[in-house]
Order: C-alpha cells, then sequence, then structure tokens
C-alpha cells in the first residue's frame, strides 16, 4: 500500500447521502452469527459512494416510500453469494422483500458485487435458481443500465436466466484505496507464520494450515468461527463434553470429529484461540489490528479476510476453494494457490515462494480500476474515486 494511505484512515461519514443502500450492511451488532467478511463487502461499497443513507425494506410504508423517493437519487443493493442452486433456498424471503422495495422505490439501481456460489469446477449449466431469484435478477435489471457482476462464471449464469447487461466488476473491496495506482506488497524475504494472520472455511478441508497456525502461533481471524469466538470466553482446559450447551450447539459435526479422533487437540486449539483468535462486527478496528500487528503475511480461504489485509498493507495469499473465490482472484490477478499446496507443500513458506506473486494483479488492476470508474459514472452516482490513469 502506498505510505501516504493507510487502512485505518477509512472511514465512513455519517449517513444523510442521496444513495439509499439495500442489502448487505458495513457492521452488526458485537458477536451477532453472521459471515463478518461481507462487512468490508458492504463498507467498501459505502466508503467509495462517500454519502449514503441506509434503507429498511421491512414494511414499507406509503410514507416512508415518499421520504425515500423525496430523498434520494439511486439505491445502492450490495449482495454477494446471492445466486444459488435452486435447491438451497435460504435467500428466497430476503429476495423477495428486496425486490418489492426496488419495485415500489422506482428508482434507478446500481449494483455492487452479485455473485453466483458453486463448488470448484461446476458448470453454470448444472445450475439452477429459485423463482424470487430470478425474480430479483430481472428487477435490479430493468432499473440498472448495467449489473456489476463478480466474475465471468456469474455473468454467464445471468444471461442463461435471460439478465444480459451484465458486467464483469470484481469486489468494489479490491479498490477501497479510491487510487488508480494502488500495487500489491512485495515480499522481501519467506514470511514466517508466526507472524502471519490465517483464515479457514472449513477446519476438515484446512485443517494442515490450523495444525501449522497452532503450532507456530500464528493470528487467526475469523469470519463465521462462532464457536471459537464464544471459546475465547471460557476457562483455559475446559473439557470438550464440558462445553455449555449454548456453544456446544455451535461445533459442527466436521470439528467434532477432529478433535474426537484425535487429529485435532481441544485443549491446544483451545489455548491458540483464547490467545490469537479474533472476530470483528465492524471495519475500522479490524483493519486497525492487521496494521498494527507486524504481520509477515495472510493467507486463507477467505476473499475478504484476506482482501482486509491486503489493504491493510500485508501480503496476502488467497487459497482457492470454490468458485466465488476462483472468479474474484482471476479477474483482479490476486495472488492464489489451490487448495492441494495445503497439504503438497511442507511449509505455508514454501507455500508463499511458489505462489506468491504479484506481476497478474499489476497487470489487471488499472484496467479494472478503470472500469469500476466508468461503472459508477454511467450510473451517475457519487463518488470518491480518482480519476483513471492516462494508460
Amino acid at each position: 500500500m502506498p505510505k501516504d494511505q493507510s487502512a485505518t484512515d477509512f472511514v465512513l461519514p455519517a449517513e444523510g447521502g442521496s444513495v439509499g443502500f439495500l442489502g448487505i450492511s458495513s457492521q452488526r451488532r458485537e458477536g451477532s452469527r453472521e459471515n463478518t467478511g461481507n462487512f468490508l463487502h458492504g463498507f467498501a461499497a459505502r466508503y467509495i459512494v462517500g454519502q449514503y443513507q441506509n434503507i429498511s425494506s421491512d414494511n414499507l410504508t406509503e410514507e416512508m416510500i415518499e421520504k425515500y423517493r423525496a430523498e434520494m437519487t439511486h439505491i445502492a443493493f450490495v449482495t454477494a453469494n446471492g445466486i444459488r442452486d435452486g435447491n438451497d433456498n435460504i435467500f428466497d424471503s430476503s429476495h423477495k422483500k428486496m425486490a418489492d422495495a426496488i419495485e415500489k422505490l422506482n428508482l434507478p439501481v446500481v449494483v455492487f458485487g452479485l455473485g453466483a456460489q458453486a463448488k470448484l469446477g461446476q458448470s453454470f449449466s448444472d445450475m439452477d435458481v429459485s423463482a424470487e431469484t430470478k425474480r430479483l435478477l430481472s428487477v435490479i435489471s430493468h432499473y440498472s443500465p448495467k449489473i456489476a457482476v463478480r466474475g465471468e462464471f456469474t455473468a454467464d449464469l445471468c444471461r442463461r436466466f435471460g439478465v444480459h447487461n451484465v458486467e464483469v466488476i470484481g469486489c468494489q473491496s479490491c479498490f477501497i484505496s479510491c487510487r488508480p495506482d494502488f500495487k500489491l506488497p512485495e515480499l522481501e524475504k519467506t514470511p514466517h507464520l508466526s507472524r502471519m494472520v490465517v483464515n479457514v472455511t472449513s477446519h476438515t478441508r484446512e485443517l494442515p494450515l490450523i495444525t501449522a497456525a497452532m503450532s507456530e502461533g500464528a493470528l487467526y481471524i475469523g469470519q463465521t468461527e462462532h464457536l471459537e469466538y464464544e471459546l475465547v470466553k471460557l476457562d483455559e482446559g475446559i473439557a470438550i463434553d464440558d462445553l455449555p450447551a449454548d456453544v456446544r450447539s455451535l461445533l459442527k459435526p466436521g470439528l467434532y470429529k477432529l478433535f474426537e479422533s484425535g487429529r485435532l487437540d481441544f485443549k491446544e486449539f483451545h489455548r491458540w484461540v483464547r490467545n490469537k483468535f479474533f472476530q470483528f462486527y465492524s471495519m475500522p478496528p479490524w483493519f486497525g489490528k492487521l496494521s498494527n500487528a507486524g504481520l509477515d503475511a495472510s493467507i486463507g480461504t477467505r476473499f475478504h479476510g484476506n482482501m482486509a489485509a491486503m489493504q491493510s498493507g500485508v501480503p496476502s495469499l488467497w487459497v482457492v476453494h470454490d468458485s466465488r473465490t476462483q472468479e474474484f482472484c482471476d479477474y483482479h490477478g490476486l495472488p492464489q494457490a489451490p487448495l492441494k499446496a495445503l497439504t503438497e507443500e511442507k511449509t505455508v513458506g514454501d507455500i508463499f515462494d511458489k505462489y506468491y506473486r504479484t506481476d497478474r494483479f499489476a497487470a489487471r488492476y488499472a484496467e479494472g480500476y478503470k472500469r469500476f470508474y466508468d461503472y459508477l459514472n454511467e450510473h451517475g452516482v457519487p463518488h470518491k474515486l480518482s480519476a483513471p490513469m492516462a494508460n
């Protein structure tokens, strides 16, 4: 990161702008059971727009609609992995609510971060989505000159469902510096795991990273690690079978099997978590921790966990495990390693030596930045992005 730009400078202005935000928030109540990585997604969109206000889509009255329409020029819809296979309809209720709200407000819509969630290697032709998701896609397409999607996989899937005004933008969190000359930090030497921050999605699949991080005392920042968030509060030495019922309910079957089999020692894991685990529910303290921890590097499967580190000046390596992460890394040229690298390489330092490269990002960033800049301008949305470089 350029020396005159620090992630700790990222502060949202007070609400009160002409752009109203629907969808993913920039923060939630401490301890809420959410994917906290999405807060970077929501924070970045609001930070780049600058002046904004949040919209409640619940119980929109005629008075509320009239008020919003009088105060706002645009609706900003922040979404993430909202397009899922038809068998996974967890978003049906919220998608119906969003589509209803957009139609009632009848304002231009600018979309941030739309993406499809699929297994790595899954073809979009093998996917279907629910009727409510298709309706939401149709509604935002109607109110948007273009819809920002995170990669070609999502773009192709949207076209399959008749939504053709899509443009690949990636993730707005990549452009939160608002600088057209942003560069990835270089690694001068092999990073040491004791001075790294790790993030995980699946304890089972990423066990080699977890055990190595435990042994070296790496920093561990969670996103949906609500079990670890609660374990921090418990006295060291507690047995797994003595966990309070509300904490035990957070223990996923796969992780319990790791503890039960002895492949992962619960007491050692608990000790590491008590000393090294953090989970943040807003971005300023998250950025602050990363900026001030003296870290060599960040590694893991969490897209926004690594992006928060990258924007804090920490060399970051994405471990690709699904279509979402693959799309983002391919489009932005982010340093990436395959999931199998966690078992094929002897050390995490070896993974960085083999896979951490900045040349692809350097080659792609200016073009992606200009595309995002033009996208916002085409929608007539105010923003804080500096003008793209001439070449």
